[in-house]
Order: C-alpha cells, then sequence, then structure tokens
C-alpha cells in the first residue's frame, strides 16, 4: 500500500508528541507499505513553498518531502503549500492520505487530496480543528498580559476579542478597533474548516475525552470518528534499572512552552518539603527557557539548587536517559491534554504519573492505582500530591508497578497492534470510497485465485487433491512436476485489470491450505490498496502463526471466513478430515470468534463465521449436531455442498446415489432446520443455513432440475498456472467446459468480454457437468 502521511514537523527538527508519533508510524508502516511524509521546515534563507526531498535518517524507507514555510503565524491557507503537495500526491499517487496536523501547513491540502478521490484518516492530537491555538487557551479578560487563560469553547466573537486580535495579529494597545475584521477572519476559517472536514473519511481520536469533544462541540459525525490509542515501541520502554539516589526524583518531559505548565511545576516544587530533586528534560525555547530558569532560581530556600535542566533526549533513549533516571513523572499542563505520550511512556516502563485530573490526562491515570491526581491549573494542589510521594517511601514504586490501566499486563498497545489497527482503518475509508464509486467497467464481482493447490497440512478423504485416494501429487512428484504455487505479479495483474469493475471480494485458495502460500501478506495488503474484501476458506489449523494472530491481521479485512468443519464429534471429524485435531480446532475457533466480536465492539468491520462441510454418509447424522455447536459458539452460518466422488473409494459416501441416500438426507435436514430455530446465536439469532436443501428423487441425476448457475456471469477463477476458470467444479471436469485464456498473456477483461465465455453463459444448461453440478441450489429455495 503506499501511504502518504501529513504532519507539521518531523524529528527530529520538530520534535513533539504529534511528530515524534507520526515518524514512530511512518517507520513501523514502512515495514510492507511505500511510505513518504509531507511536512514543513523552516529555512529562512530559502524562498517560500520550495520542497525538500530527503529520508528519514533513521529509516531511509521513509521518504520525505519538507515544504519550505518559515513565516505562516495567522494564516490556515497556502495555495504554495498546496500547489507542492498536489505535485507530491501526483507523484506518488497514494492509497491513503493520513493527516496528522495541518498548522503551518495548509488546510486546503484536503481539498487536494479529496479532488483526486483519495480516502483521508485524520488523527486529532489537538482542538486545532476547533481552535487555531489548538489548545482552548485564550487572554484573560481582566489580565491582557495573560495569554494562556482557560477557554470554554470556540465562539466567534469571544475567538476575536481575546485571542486572534491580539495573540495571532502582535496589535498594539488599539487592537479593540479591529475586533469586526478579526470577527470576520474567524468566521471565514471555522467555515472553511468544517468545510474541509466534511472531505475526510474518518477521524481518529487518540483519546475517548477527545472523541467527545470533537462529536459534541464541533459536531463531527459519530460515523466519521473512531477511538484509537497510540501505540508505542515495547521493546524500547523496558528495561528500566533505577539506580538508587538519596532524593527522591520528579521529572518533566517535554516542550519549555507556557501551555505544558512548568510554571505551575516549578512553584509546586518549591512548597514540597523534604529530600526531593526536579529534573526537566527538553529542548531549550529562548525567552522561554530563560523566564522559567530565573523563575526556578527565585524558589524559596534551596529548591533552586535541586532543579536540575537537562538536555533534550533521543527516543531511543527515553530510558535509559529519563526513566532510569526518576521516580516519577509530572504532566503539568495547563490545557486540557488529549492524550499525552509521556504519560503512555512513563506508565510503560512502570513509573507513576502525577498529572491533573481533566481530558485525556486523566483517562489514563487512576489517582492512587498508578499514578496521582491533581486538581487542574491549580499549583497547591499539584504541591500536595508531589508532597504525598517523598512523605511516603514505597508509594510511587506500587503505583508504578501497575502500569497501562486499560490492559491486564499493564503494557500500553504495543506498535506492531497498534499498525494493524491502523491498517485496518485505512482498508476500511479504501473500500468505502471503491463501494461509493459506481463501475464503469464489467467484470466479476468475486475472484478466486488458486494460489497454492499444492500446500496442505491435511489430508481430507473428499479432496481432489490431498486425499489418500488421490494420486495427483504422488503422480506430480514422481514427474519432478514442482508444486503449482501462483506468483505474486500474476495477482496483482489481475487486480489491477480489475480496478473500477463491479468486484468487491477475492478468495485465496480454495484447493490446499491459503494460509500457507508464502505471498498471504501481499494478498492482504492488495486487498486493503484496492479497497475489496476477502472471502476465506481454511482448514482450522490456522498454521504458521496460530488462531489469535491470524484473527488480529484477517477480522478488518475478511467478509467470511469458512472454516472447513465434518463433524460434530471427535471422532467423525478426524475420520474425515486426516490430520487435524478436534480439541486444537475447537478452540482455534473459539479464538478467533472471540478477537472477532472484540474488533466489533470497537466499531469496527464485523466478519462472518461459517463452518463448511461436505456432506458425507460419515457425517449426515450430526448435520443437527453441527447447527448446535455452530450456535453455542458464536458460528453465524453453516454452510456446505454435496460430494463430488472423484474417487471410487468415497462414491458410497454421497447423498445423492440413490432413493435411501436421499431420504436419510431429507430427515437430516429437517432436524438441522429445527436445531436452528431452537438453539440461538449468543445475541437471539439464528445460525443461517445454506444449500442444506430437501432433494427430490431425481437429485441422483440433477441435484436442482432448472435452477441457474450461480456463477457464470458473476464470478471467475484464476488457477495456479493462470488459467482462467469459469466456476469451482473440480478441475479435471471444469476443463471439459473449454479453455477460455491465460492470464498471463491476456487481461481477465479480454476473456470475460470474450466471445468463448460469452457462448458458455448462453449455453451452459446443456453441458453434462453443468446439469450434474453439485453447487445449484433448487429452485424456489430460501
Amino acid at each position: 500500500m503506499r501511504i502518504l502521511q501529513v504532519i507539521h514537523g518531523y524529528p527530529m527538527r520538530f520534535n513533539a508528541g504529534s511528530e515524534v508519533y507520526t515518524q514512530a508510524l511512518a517507520q513501523a508502516l514502512s515495514g510492507r507499505h511505500q511510505v513518504q511524509v509531507f511536512t514543513r521546515q523552516e529555512d529562512a534563507f530559502a524562498p517560500d513553498y520550495t520542497l525538500r526531498r530527503e529520508s528519514d535518517p533513521d529509516d531511509p524507507r521513509v521518504q520525505l518531502h519538507l515544504v519550505n514555510l518559515p513565516n505562516s503565524r495567522d494564516r490556515y491557507r497556502h495555495e504554495g503549500v498546496d500547489q507542492r503537495f498536489a505535485e507530491v500526491v501526483d507523484a506518488f499517487k497514494p492509497h491513503v492520505v493520513h493527516v496528522g496536523h495541518l498548522n503551518h501547513l495548509s488546510t486546503s491540502l484536503i481539498e487536494v487530496a479529496s479532488a483526486r478521490q483519495l480516502p483521508i484518516v485524520f488523527t486529532l492530537h489537538d482542538y486545532w480543528l476547533m481552535c487555531p491555538r489548538g489548545q482552548f487557551m485564550q487572554i484573560h479578560p481582566e489580565d491582557p498580559k495573560n495569554l494562556w487563560a482557560a477557554c470554554s469553547g470556540q465562539e466567534n466573537r469571544k475567538c476575536a476579542e481575546r485571542c486572534y486580535a491580539r495573540y495571532f495579529s502582535g496589535a498594539s494597545e488599539e487592537w479593540e478597533t479591529d475586533i469586526a475584521h478579526w470577527q470576520g477572519w474567524v468566521h471565514r476559517r471555522m467555515e472553511h474548516v468544517r468545510r474541509m472536514a466534511e472531505q475526510v473519511d474518518l477521524f481518529i481520536a487518540p483519546s475517548r475525552y477527545m472523541l467527545a469533544r470533537f462529536r459534541d462541540d464541533f459536531g463531527l459525525p459519530a460515523s466519521k470518528l473512531v477511538y484509537l490509542d497510540y501505540g508505542f515501541d515495547l521493546a524500547r520502554l523496558r528495561g528500566r534499572q533505577r539506580s538508587p539516589e538519596p532524593e527522591l526524583v520528579f521529572g518533566y518531559i517535554g516542550t519549555h512552552i507556557p501551555a505544558k505548565g512548568i510554571h505551575h511545576l516549578l512553584q509546586a516544587f518549591g512548597k514540597v518539603k523534604g529530600q526531593a530533586r526536579l529534573r526537566i528534560w527538553g529542548r531549550p525555547r529562548g525567552a522561554d527557557t530563560e523566564a522559567l530558569q530565573a523563575m526556578a532560581r527565585a524558589l524559596p530556600g534551596d529548591a533552586a539548587t535541586r532543579v536540575e535542566w537537562r538536555p533534550e533526549y533521543r527516543n531511543a533513549d527515553i530510558v535509559r536517559d529519563v526513566f532510569d533516571r526518576v521516580d516519577a513523572i509530572v504532566v503539568p499542563s495547563v490545557w486540557v491534554e488529549n492524550s499525552p505520550l509521556v504519560i503512555h511512556e512513563a506508565l510503560q516502563a512502570r513509573v507513576p504519573v502525577i498529572t491533573a485530573d481533566a481530558g485525556g490526562m486523566r483517562e489514563y491515570v487512576r489517582d492512587g492505582v498508578n499514578g496521582l491526581l491533581f486538581t487542574h491549573r491549580e499549583p497547591e494542589s499539584l504541591a500536595r500530591a508531589m508532597q504525598r510521594l517523598v512523605d511516603e517511601p514505597g508509594l510511587a514504586a506500587s503505583l508504578g508497578a501497575r502500569g497501562y490501566l486499560q490492559s491486564e499486563s499493564g503494557d500500553v498497545p504495543g506498535m506492531k497492534d497498534h499498525v494493524q489497527d491502523v491498517e485496518a482503518l485505512y482498508a476500511r475509508v479504501i473500500r468505502h470510497r471503491r463501494e461509493a464509486r459506481r463501475p464503469t467497467r464489467p467484470g466479476p464481482w468475486r475472484i478466486t485465485f488458486d494460489t497454492n493447490p499444492d500446500d496442505c497440512n491435511l489430508k481430507c478423504i473428499m479432496c481432489e487433491e490431498h486425499s489418500p485416494f488421490s494420486h495427483t501429487q504422488r503422480e506430480r512428484e514422481a514427474a519432478g512436476v514442482p508444486k503449482r504455487r501462483m506468483p505474486l505479479s500474476l495477482l496483482r495483474r489481475v487486480m489491477e485489470d480489475s480496478r473500477d469493475t463491479p468486484l468487491r471480494e477475492v478468495i485465496p485458495s480454495t484447493m490446499g491450505e491459503p494460509l500457507l502460500y508464502a505471498h498471504f501478506d501481499d494478498i492482504i495488503d492488495l486487498c486493503m490498496e484496492h479497497g475489496v474484501l476477502m472471502n476465506l476458506t481454511t482448514n482450522g489449523t490456522f498454521p504458521r502463526r496460530g488462531a489469535r494472530e491470524w484473527a488480529r491481521r484477517l477480522v478488518p479485512i475478511v467478509s467470511d471466513v469458512k472454516i472447513s468443519w465434518n463433524g460434530a464429534t471427535k471422532q467423525t471429524q478426524e475420520a474425515v478430515m486426516l490430520g487435524t485435531r478436534w480439541e486444537r480446532v475447537l478452540e482455534n475457533v473459539r479464538t478467533f470468534i472471540s478477537e472477532r466480536d472484540a474488533h466489533a465492539r470497537t466499531g469496527g468491520h464485523r466478519c462472518r463465521v461459517t463452518l463448511q462441510l461436505t456432506f458425507l454418509e460419515t457425517n449426515v447424522a450430526e448435520l443437527a449436531d453441527i447447527v448446535r455447536l455452530a450456535a453455542s459458539l458464536g458460528v453465524d452460518r453453516v454452510k456446505g455442498h454435496h460430494l463430488w466422488a472423484h474417487f471410487e473409494q468415497i462414491q458410497p459416501l454421497s447423498m445423492r446415489r440413490g432413493p435411501e441416500s436421499i431420504a436419510r438426507w431429507n430427515a437430516a435436514v429437517h432436524e438441522a432446520r429445527e436445531a436452528a430455530a431452537t438453539h440461538l446465536l449468543p445475541d437471539g439469532r439464528r445460525v443461517l443455513l445454506e444449500n442444506i436443501h430437501l432433494l427430490g428423487a431425481d437429485a441422483v441425476a440433477d441435484l436442482a432440475p432448472g435452477a441457474q448457475c450461480p456463477f457464470l456471469g458473476k464470478e471467475a477463477w484464476v488457477s495456479a498456472l493462470g488459467r482462467f476458470d469459469p466456476c469451482c467444479a473440480p478441475d479435471k471436469e471444469r476443463r471439459t467446459l473449454g479453455e477460455f485464456g491465460d492470464l498471463n498473456h491476456v487481461g481477465i477483461q479480454d476473456v470475460w468480454n470474450g466471445e468463448k465465455y460469452r457462448r458458455l453463459r448462453e449455453t451452459y444448461a446443456e453441458h453434462p457437468l453443468c446439469r450434474g453440478c453439485n453447487m445449484r441450489q433448487p429452485v424456489g429455495a430460501p
């Protein structure tokens, strides 16, 4: 997938929270995707809007596009920035644009992306869309020199009077005469921002507090908002080894700006009695830092000697350089923060946090559990919390041990899982964009790719390839024929040729185990970037990664997971699916469904889970019990088909071979329907039954007299070697329908619209294979 991230600064030029997060996400995504970043630099000696290209020094896979914009304090739109952005977009052709921040760039970047029909995701790191200062602070109405008073919310006139006219314009004391001008500016800015917000597909809020603010105060639709906490490199944050010191050490990490509340921290520290020290890490900011250091020098008693100013640290060294040297981290911000990275990092390192009882800060810290809370904007309250840690030896260590409250382990979300969550959101917006476009070319709505028919870890008795009764594999091996494995380039080419068609789903190999395909992750990525879902058939063993890991990867992009299932008892299941282990696959289903349901509870896509069987004499008596088992597990559907009797040894297992077997089948259908009606899923729904229909006496020759083919003109199959196939009949049988084209040499559009395929669609009912096909449903079947 090609991902273009947009952020107003990038480390190490800019090293605040949103910039650090964007870099970490870009580096993590670059492991499987092409990632580029559109950001800014401030070079006073270069012309405005010039574009510089370079690589992330810590990860050369991440390409940076830096637009020069040294002076943009009171602007929110820049045509020059938009032009440079359009050049980057047109050259890179991203599948998705992920905006982290637009301050110091241009809000109308969104218009550029939307005009090109690109899906847009926007992470809400602060309030900047609602407030150009981003932090809901204002000039105090009774103290014009106080630029950092709390603001209750956005109002055009209030913003003009108490913020914009002074903070953004730098006007003189006569600024009141410009109120009408600035009120108009505020109005235009807010109207423009709202128009841009309408063009964003999805907003990510890293705290539930921020989500509620943008939903309730700004009016973003709930359907366009999703909560997702940040992700972190857990390995980077492990291994804390606190060296004993005679004093309890409080630490501060962050920029030296008034909004961060360092002045309140210094005031509070000046009131703390006993053995305590304060270490402040961060890049100096000229006059701001000088003022803070002067405040520290003026603290009473010997407090000034116990304040240390430490340099900015490298993100990779935060444990060694910061957390190994503190007993508690203080987050004293006077603005209502969203989801501070430093709180998460400290909790992961098992360092307790002291922070305010407001916003996203209190969302991740519970007083007396993993940290201490103080009354927001009250240095006296902060001093009391700090004093408590000094007075109660061992309290800091016990609070720090709990870590992150949202997980039992105490660990914050890992970047690996976070990337999968972000990828799922990308897939969601890309898919919604595709679904909203009308197809401009004909084509199948679903394509099955026989990616690896020769690879399987089971030997099911009815399998045309891997059954112990099949000689196909042995004959191929004896002849030195290599295993059939679809080249990824063929799959990519067919997917590309299916743009702007009705394609909505792809199915990896249904013969063999698709999760063994070496390029399976690439298929997932292709589904994401093309905006299509995967429909998966797997044998329940979940090889290579296990059910939980596969579920986390698959659930966001699959429409249906069909798990091959051929019994309601250990004996029957293992007799049909040779090599399976009943207890293991049963637990795999439970695990997969648990992950599916957890994903759905967070507002994510809910895929269907199906038990898919072959109807056999071996399992027909257990059909109703399979339905009951499905209901107890939370499986949505039981589906099956009648046996293709490839081998003489399994012909006696067909339920269509004579009147007596048909009668037994029909009795099983009645029992299965009754089981579906009386054994409901946990949410009260019925288990869906598919292809479980009563058969007539003539079903021996024709399973569904008069029924139409469910595949022709709707679905397509691509063999591992590139042959276009019209249906899912066993390979030997479907070859009798004719040869339609080699997709290594012709496009799927050429075959789909070609004369041979058109003729088959018109005449298939005359073909013996189609008259006896097991896949048709009886006319009028529910």
